[in-house]
């Protein structure tokens, strides 16, 4: 396959290139197109008034791949119409450090990316490997890999996303498909001041008090298990829509019959 790949950590990450080698080493033709450093938690910006600065990087094969002064959003759609091979059978973000679970997933610049993949009609694969002192990026590559050969028997729609995360301790190397756990993290600021006398604030969690719906991608991924959750961008709410349609109708006939 043609396959696209990009992330949030930037070009010279260890889970991109982890995940770089390891689907070059199957046979497939990669283009690595990645941000020039880390931009987590930039969500799905991009840069409409500004130039994207691309500089051709040597990677662990010696082939070129693409430095971006962009978001992972930029890097995915300029990965897509300008720099990719053509045509792109897949676009995979990551490997990211840490996991993207849960609410989480709309903050990421990792599902971010995949986002703009799928928003303009190209099948992708998000995947995020759990933090922690001894990653085995090795694995996470071997799991990357995996994924991206079933892709295309798992008959993904077009404009779905899947979204991979991988904990740091497997305690079952079968994946499983979940639903995000949609309960925001409990979040609170700690303050003080900066050398001046500023007063500044700090954002940080209490991600232990999370409500953690069974059976979601965080109770599972709490369990050691490589989770899978399908994902689609911002779409207009079918059925709010079709309520407030009605709504409108009832209140134009109610003004109509009082004329």
């Amino acid at each position: 396959m043609n396959i696209l790949l990009t992330n949030d950590d930037g070009i010279t990450s260890p889970g991109l290139h982890a995940a770089y080698r390891a689907l070059t080493r199957a046979g497939h033709t990669v283009t690595a197109v990645a941000p020039d450093r880390e931009r987590s938690g930039q969500s799905h910006s991009v840069n409409f008034f500004t130039y994207l600065q691309v500089t051709e990087v040597e990677m662990p094969d010696g082939s070129i791949g693409h430095m971006v002064n962009g978001t992972p959003a930029d890097c995915a759609h300029i990965g897509c119409f300008a720099l990719a091979k053509d045509p792109i059978d897949l676009v995979v973000s990551g490997i990211n450090t840490d996991t993207n679970l849960g609410y989480d997933a709309n903050y990421s610049g990792t599902v971010a990316a995949a986002l703009e993949a799928v928003a303009n009609g190209f099948p992708a694969l998000a995947v995020s490997q759990e933090r922690s002192a001894n990653v085995d990026w090795e694995m996470a590559g071997k799991i990357t890999k995996e994924a991206v050969n079933l892709f295309q028997g798992w008959g993904i729609p077009t404009g779905v996303l899947v979204n991979l995360n991988i904990p740091a301790q497997i305690t079952d190397p079968a994946w499983i498909w979940v639903p995000l756990n949609l309960n925001a993290v409990r979040e609170y600021y700690v303050v003080d001041t900066d050398a001046q006398g500023n007063k500044r604030y700090k954002r940080t969690r209490e991600e232990k008090y999370c409500q953690v719906d069974p059976g979601s991608d965080i109770d599972l991924s709490r369990q050691g298990r490589i989770t899978l959750s399908p994902l689609g961008p911002v779409r207009s709410e079918r059925d709010t829509l079709a309520r407030l349609r009605a709504k409108t109708f009832e209140t134009r006939r109610a003004i109509s019959s009082g004329l």
